[in-house]
């Protein structure tokens, strides 16, 4: 387990026990978790697992293929179909409604955007051998950076772009009823497979990869492509590679500067921000790479003050490392 990750505690029958618990310290053989039980020895078949993202429920199911939805009553509450049957890559499909397992509608991409859905990678090789991955979430949304071109154990972590689904935050003063987002490549080849990543690694381009959202802002028509951007920096460079604020870190107070994510309409050279990307970071600086690796935490400052920030490698291959993002992995994410 990582530090600072949050795991499921079960099976004890001593009371303050069972629950979920932030690691604080981990070793080889052992992990240190606050606890409000007493002390002493902990009765019961006690097990440890990663915590599952709170908030979300699997509705329908078949084999390989699953369906999740928020159980968040004050979200958009979208569908998000599944299909893992593939060795490599998994298909997604965002969809307003379903009533079973294949049966939905307001597709998102469509089958005219992407036939057969969006791709997650998974692994550039198929086998047994892990790679190294990490997710985040909230009630409403989440998001994966999953690195499929290297082992578990395998030197720098490769390009990982965030994808993921929900709602993002809603700069609407009277909301957004279409406002989630799915966030897939467009193909299952390894080229610019980062594109379209909720990371700003690159702006969607359909057939390579994209964000999508069930209708524009309007709640008109259908499937949209969402772009996006980081608040502060260069829209279509890299986080960590983006020299718009300089070199990291700033030789003027030693910090590493970081900005937030918003999502707009693509195709609109009109069109405003929509929707704030929550719980991730850019980095609109230079040379991250080199004073950051994969799974580094950070501790936040200013607005950020309390919170620890996990860095993960974005490129524009699987093979290749460009930048680093960041993910808040203290919450919360909306306030």
């Amino acid at each position: 387990f990582e530090e600072h990750s949050v795991v499921l505690l079960a099976g004890a029958s001593t009371p303050g026990f069972n629950g979920e618990e932030r690691v604080l310290t981990t070793a080889s053989d052992r992990i240190t978790v606050a606890t409000t039980a007493a002390n002493g020895p902990i009765a019961g078949s006690i097990t440890v697992r990663y915590a599952p993202v709170g908030g979300w429920e699997e509705v329908f199911s078949k084999t390989n293929v699953s369906v999740f939805r928020s159980s968040d009553l004050t979200g958009n509450r979208m569908f998000l179909r599944i299909d893992d049957t593939a060795a490599l890559v998994a298909r997604v499909v965002g969809y307003e409604s379903m009533t079973d397992v294949d049966t939905g509608t307001g597709a998102f991409p469509t089958a005219g955007q992407v036939s057969g859905g969006g791709y997650w990678h998974k692994s550039m090789t198929a086998g047994s051998t892990a790679v190294r991955w990490k997710m985040a979430g909230d009630s409403k949304f989440f998001m994966h950076g999953i690195a499929p071109y290297v082992g578990a154990s395998t030197g720098d972590v490769m390009a990982a772009p965030a994808r993921g689904f929900g709602d993002p935050i809603s700069l609407s003063t009277s909301g957004d009823a279409w406002g989630a987002v799915l966030s897939s490549a467009g193909s299952a080849t390894n080229t610019s497979f980062a594109v379209g990543a909720f990371d700003a690694s690159a702006l969607s381009t359909l057939g390579t990869g994209a964000i999508f959202s069930p209708r524009s802002i309007t709640g008109l028509g259908s499937s949209v492509m969402i772009d996006v951007r980081p608040f502060t920096g260069t829209r279509a460079t890299y986080s960590g590679g983006d020299s718009f604020m300089g070199a990291a870190p700033s030789r003027v107070d030693g910090q590493i500067k970081t900005s937030g994510i918003f999502a707009l309409e693509s195709g609109d050279a009109t069109a405003p921000p929509r929707m704030v990307i929550p719980g991730i970071q850019f980095i609109p600086q230079s040379g991250v790479t080199s004073i950051l690796t994969d799974g580094d935490i950070l501790s936040g400052s200013g607005s950020m003050a309390g919170r620890r920030l996990l860095a993960v490698s974005t490129g524009n291959a699987n093979s290749t490392v460009n930048g680093r993002y960041l993910i808040d992995i203290t919450g919360p994410w909306r306030s």
